[in-house]
């Protein structure tokens, strides 16, 4: 009786460490920044675009309308639990090129040069028809290959 009390209280003791460990603050770590070694070994006025994507990777995103530049761009969010993440750090590293794509300038920002860009409450009307919600939990019946074992578009599935 005595083993089978200690084997309950260890499983209690063992579920309560799991749980508690899912309230633990976590740092989440998001996007693309290169190491600061890396960006070091970037030359301004020899490197170009092509030479710039083999050392630091494809950019999270470039400029567009006119702005010749490459954005890496970091975040680290800690998250409690199911709470909202809340931004801790945020990094952006621009690397800006002239007319014939050789790194002109490299800026780094922070979350404090960051600023709030409103979004727009419009919308955008598309063409096609409105479904009601017994449509869209219908919708799939009878479609072909949603039975199990048959071919699912986009699985990943070889066919034999």
């Amino acid at each position: 009786m005595l083993k089978k009390k200690k084997i309950v209280i260890s499983f209690y003791f063992g579920l309560l460490i799991i749980l508690m460990n899912s309230c633990i603050n976590k740092n989440l770590i998001h996007g693309n920044l290169p190491e600061a070694e890396l960006v070091s070994l970037l030359k301004i006025g020899k490197d170009d675009k092509n030479s710039i994507s083999k050392i630091l990777g494809h950019p999270t995103f470039e400029g567009t309308l006119g702005d010749n530049s490459f954005y890496y761009m970091g975040t680290v969010n800690s998250k409690l639990a199911f709470l909202k993440p809340k931004l801790q750090e945020q990094f952006i590293l621009e690397l800006k090129f002239d007319k014939s794509d050789l790194l002109k300038k490299i800026y780094i920002y922070n979350k404090e040069q960051a600023m709030d860009v409103a979004m727009s409450s419009l919308k955008t009307e598309s063409a096609g028809r409105k479904a009601s919600f017994f449509q869209d939990l219908l919708a799939n019946i009878g479609v072909p290959g949603m039975k199990r074992g048959g071919p699912i578009i986009g699985s990943g599935k070889a066919n034999d």
